[in-house]
């Protein structure tokens, strides 16, 4: 799915997100050092700054925000939400229910490795994503960062191991069946948000 009317989510620019982390505290960021996931505070102009200088050649795991804490009412939430229901309007009818939002902003080569949940729906609004989508019989998870998981499992996959792919981009909302496993590389840095069913 594409959408392209943009006009009213200015706040997603990286002028918009910087006023808004003015007023809206720190963020929850993610730092992976080999197995180890350490979560980390920081204000978003202070993480777009780091982002901007990272050097994927040189640090190929860098720190990547996602936060799990935003709720409706959010200028973000709020935003994105136009677009999911605009397409799965189903979903909010039919007493599921939202389990969470998460909000990314992400470098190159980071994203989530293997893994499966209920029901979702993500908007990229800015960047590319790769994504790796296995079905329910052959869902699995990975401890391993996902550029990791990509140099070293994702070669020697064979048959039903192999993923269905696709890329994502600015404006494409990806929705993902309950218990589908999946894993996200971003190609490019991204800015996105996904919400999270119940079932």
């Amino acid at each position: 799915v594409r959408d392209l009317d943009w006009d009213f989510m200015s706040v997603w620019t990286r002028e918009g997100l910087t006023k808004y982390g003015e007023t809206a505290g720190p963020f929850k960021v993610f730092r992976q050092r080999n197995l180890m996931k350490e979560s980390l505070q920081m204000d978003i102009h202070q993480f777009l700054q780091e982002m901007e200088a990272h050097d994927p050649e040189t640090h190929p795991a860098p720190d990547w925000l996602v936060d799990f804490g935003l709720k409706e009412g959010n200028p973000l939430v709020d935003t994105h939400n136009v677009i999911v229901k605009r397409f799965f309007s189903h979903l909010y009818k039919e007493g599921l229910g939202i389990n969470n939002y998460q909000f990314m902003v992400a470098p190159v080569q980071t994203g989530a490795s293997p893994h499966f949940h209920y029901t979702s729906a993500r908007l990229m609004v800015y960047g590319r994503a790769r994504w790796f989508l296995w079905p329910l019989a052959q869902a699995f998870y990975s401890n391993r960062d996902i550029y990791d998981w990509y140099m070293k499992d994702y070669p020697d996959l064979q048959g039903a191991e192999r993923p269905l792919e696709c890329v994502q981009g600015p404006g494409d909302l990806m929705y993902v069946p309950a218990l589908w496993g999946h894993g996200v590389m971003y190609m490019e840095d991204t800015i996105g948000m996904a919400s999270l069913f119940r079932s």
